[in-house]
């Protein structure tokens, strides 16, 4: 029993120590502070350049440059290639994988160079591009993530730029448009969507805007107008001169057509618009033909432009060719009562009496109607058509216009 006690107290005598080394050994602390003195003393060696001797350095031209500094400016080098080629190894090592693609971060010097189909990281390591690169550019068929990972855009890219067909998605991944770029703009023939993912819009578009032909859409799919459109607004002007026939093709809404005699006003809810049609006796058509277009807005788009001040519409449409006093139209006068049934205010001079008989659930026979009703008109002139804003006397914004051809005013005089 001694000889045991004494056999193992021997092995602890050797042992023990041995224990206590490989744990210090492979203590973190302990590693981490051996290496930081040996990176020290490194560093202290290699920049201790002092002048000792002549074979210290390294002649150039008429200069001495430290070997000790030029060794630590290739060891930098090194690391910082080291930790490039790491940071980059997706796209400098793709794997035998035919179906693997490359991956380069945003910043990347290689992107620079990249050809044919890659993915681009965003700054926070999504994967933000998958598509077709080169000239240092997304050129070809691609798609744009955002962070989420929702798809944003999937389609033709030229210079980094939406060209071409593409579709194109709102934040939340619901559809958004759908149709031809150009220079990341909607151009040419496409498709709008609202937010609820319901069509809005199917026809032409310029610089983003709708501009050509096209077709509006409410909220449960049914379309509402198909016309003309200029800068991102319904033409109104392209209404005058047609038919009812025509009119009938162009407005499929929620309408209500109402008669005085010859004068017909037809009410299109959707547009916020109404057109007055004259019959005319003795043509051998029975269609009326729409001699105004009465728009139910404060606010009218000229260019690119929305004008609510007379100030404002005077730097376009020039001086006024007439301002005063005039007898209100029966459509002034329904746009009139519309008002002041929306307003705690009287608007105007209060509302107007209209007689009417409704026949119709869309036909409305007007009896009589107030014809010493006066508005207050300013009048401009421009490209063969007059435009009429109607306000009160001292007002500097109007409550409505409308529109009417030349010899229609003039007709109308």
């Amino acid at each position: 029993m001694n000889l045991f006690n004494v056999l193992l107290n021997v092995f602890k005598a050797r042992i023990v120590p041995l224990v206590t080394k490989a744990k210090l050994l492979l203590n973190p602390r302990f590693v981490l502070s051996r290496l930081t003195e040996l990176i020290r003393r490194l560093v202290r060696e290699v920049l201790n350049v002092r002048p000792r001797n002549k074979d210290d350095y390294y002649p150039i031209g008429n200069w001495l440059v430290s070997k000790k500094l030029a060794y630590a400016v290739v060891i930098v080098i090194g690391i910082l290639c080291t930790v490039y080629i790491v940071s980059q190894k997706d796209a400098l090592f793709p794997g035998n994988s035919e179906s693997y693609i490359k991956t380069y971060n945003y910043n990347s010097i290689l992107l620079k160079y990249a050809k044919g189909k890659v993915r681009i990281k965003g700054k926070s390591g999504w994967i933000a591009y998958e598509g077709e690169v080169s000239d240092a550019a997304c050129n070809g068929k691609g798609t744009l993530t955002n962070p989420e990972g929702i798809v944003i855009y999937e389609g033709n890219f030229k210079s980094s730029m939406y060209e071409d067909e593409g579709t194109q998605y709102y934040e939340n991944g619901i559809l958004e448009y759908v149709g031809e770029f150009h220079e990341n703009q909607y151009n040419g023939d496409g498709k709008l969507y609202r937010e609820t993912g319901s069509l809005l819009y199917d026809g032409d578009f310029l610089r983003n805007m709708k501009d050509g032909t096209g077709k509006l859409y409410n909220t449960g799919g049914e379309e509402i107008y198909n016309g003309q459109f200029s800068q991102d607004k319904i033409l109104f002007s392209s209404l005058l001169g047609k038919n009812s026939t025509e009119m009938a093709m162009i407005y499929n809404g929620n309408r209500k057509l109402y008669e005085a005699g010859s004068e017909r006003v037809r009410v299109m809810n959707d547009i916020n618009a109404m057109t007055e049609e004259i019959t005319n006796s003795s043509s051998i058509e029975s269609n009326a033909t729409v001699s105004a277009v009465y728009v139910m807005e404060n606010s009218i788009r000229i260019g690119s432009h929305d004008y609510t001040t007379f100030e404002g519409i005077q730097q376009v449409l020039g001086e006024p060719t007439y301002v005063g006093d005039s007898y209100a139209t029966l459509p002034e006068l329904m746009i009139i009562n519309r008002l002041n049934d929306k307003s705690d205010v009287k608007v105007m001079n209060g509302s107007a009496e209209i007689v009417e008989n409704e026949l119709y659930t869309e036909y409305t026979e007007v009896e009589s109607y107030d014809t010493d009703y006066i508005v207050y008109l300013h009048s401009y002139e421009k490209d063969g058509l007059v435009y009429n804003f109607v306000s009160g006397p001292d007002d500097t914004t109007f409550a409505f216009y409308y529109i009417l051809e030349r010899n229609q005013s003039d007709d109308a005089a």
